[in-house]
């Protein structure tokens, strides 16, 4: 499956993928142009063997594959970067420090990061009952964004909470 070439129907069009199909649409394209990258490097060099390296044509990406690329690349990481995998993360116990650590940014980010999420969970809710946060479930995100935070009042208890994003 190949992205539309221009306009924005690529960027709505690459959410219709599931990731797995996201990524292996990526791999392929990534592999294209390494291949074509490679023989470029080795003709280049002066080195290219078309018996040990192969004789078909490897032409680089279109431009309508590099932002199909790009695209793909963004995709992908916001999905597998999501929100709620610091919500599950939070609830199984891992600290802000530890969060912090893993994304490379610092406390106060992650829990700012984590509070606007848990805010649109809560308006998604508002919404839509049956998605999002309750009420209860967004007191318990803010409080536990707060939660060692400075001067934040503490956390009074811990929660099963089930919003993980739905």
């Amino acid at each position: 499956m190949t992205m539309p070439e221009h306009g924005t129907a690529w960027h709505d069009a690459r959410y219709d993928m599931p990731v797995s199909r996201q990524l292996e649409r990526y791999d392929e394209l990534a592999a294209k142009d390494a291949s074509s990258r490679a023989r470029i490097e080795l003709v280049a060099r002066g080195v290219y063997d078309p018996v040990r390296h192969g004789a078909g044509d490897r032409p680089p990406l279109t431009s309508a594959e590099h932002i199909e690329l790009l695209a793909l690349a963004e995709s992908i990481a916001r999905t597998v970067r999501h929100p709620s995998n610091v919500h599950h993360a939070l609830l199984a116990g891992v600290t802000w420090a530890d969060i912090a650590r893993v994304t490379d940014s610092d406390e106060a980010a992650v829990r700012r990061d984590y509070r606007r999420w848990a805010d649109d969970q809560y308006d998604l809710n508002r919404r839509f009952p049956d998605r999002g946060m309750t009420a209860d479930e967004h007191a318990a995100a803010i409080a536990r964004a707060a939660e060692g935070a400075g001067d934040a009042p503490p956390r009074t208890g811990t929660s099963a909470d089930p919003s993980c994003g739905r």
